[in-house]
Formats: C-alpha cells, structure tokens, sequence
C-alpha cells in the first residue's frame, strides 16, 4: 500500500499542497489501496521500487508534484494530487488491469482511470481523475 509519506516524497511540505490538494492525496490513496487489496487477493504481486523504497515509481516525481515541477502540465493530476505512478517494472499491474473481469468491475465500481500501459513502460499510471475521454484507458 501507499502511504502518504510515501505519495507525498520529498514534497510533503510544498506549499503547492492546499488542503485542497491533500485531500485529494487522501482519496486516491484510498481508491489506489482498494484496488491494491483486489489485485493482490487476484495474484498480483506489487514490487518495491528501489529508488524510492515505496511502490511508487521513478527516483523523485511519481507522486505528488509540486506547481513548478518540470514533470507534467500546470495542474495536472500529479499537481492537483489525483495521480500517483505505480512502479511495474515487468508490466504486471498494467496486464492484470487490461486482462482482469475482476479489475474491470473494481476500477469503475472505485472511479479509476489508467494511461494505457503503451505509454507507461515501467510503471503504471493510475488517476481518479477522468480523462476527457472518459476510458479507463487513456493516452496522455
């Protein structure tokens, strides 16, 4: 599970995190540790990311990002604290989320939405904020 330690990083004192934004944080770590327990009641092993020592992925900017980040649009989901990027070094999370009934049902019973593992090789973008698509899938 991701904690907000974890999500927050070296950024949990920013002062781009409004209250707004933590409580953001709050919900989709909590939409992300649902699925979480689904997907490893279903087989799915979660690894550690070395660089950051949490499941969340790349060495700095995974989760939450602050305003002038170099990573992401101006208020992107990062920004806002309504993505986090899941470390998935071999693409397992990202198959069982494309292949699963059962996370079918979870990620739109919990109002998640995914970048299409196409575009995530290595980790696994997941967001509570919908694309203007509005698929669980989406590209950047």
């Amino acid at each position: 599970m991701i904690s907000m330690k974890d999500y927050l990083g070296s950024f949990a004192h920013s002062k781009d995190l409004t209250p707004e934004r933590y409580a953001n944080a709050q919900r989709l770590l909590t939409a992300c540790n649902r699925i979480e327990m689904i997907a490893i009641k279903d087989g799915v092993v979660f690894a550690t990311n070395p660089e950051t020592g949490s499941g969340v992925s790349g060495e700095t900017f995974g989760g939450f990002r602050p305003q002038d980040c170099p990573q992401g649009a101006p208020h992107s989901a990062h920004k806002d604290g309504l993505a986090v990027d899941r470390y998935d070094p071999f693409g397992k999370i990202d198959a069982w989320l494309l292949t699963s009934a059962v996370a079918q049902k979870a990620m739109a019973e919990i109002g998640m939405y995914f970048e299409h593992p196409n575009a995530t090789p290595g980790w696994s973008h997941w967001s509570i904020k919908a694309p203007p698509s509005g698929k669980r899938f989406f590209y950047p």
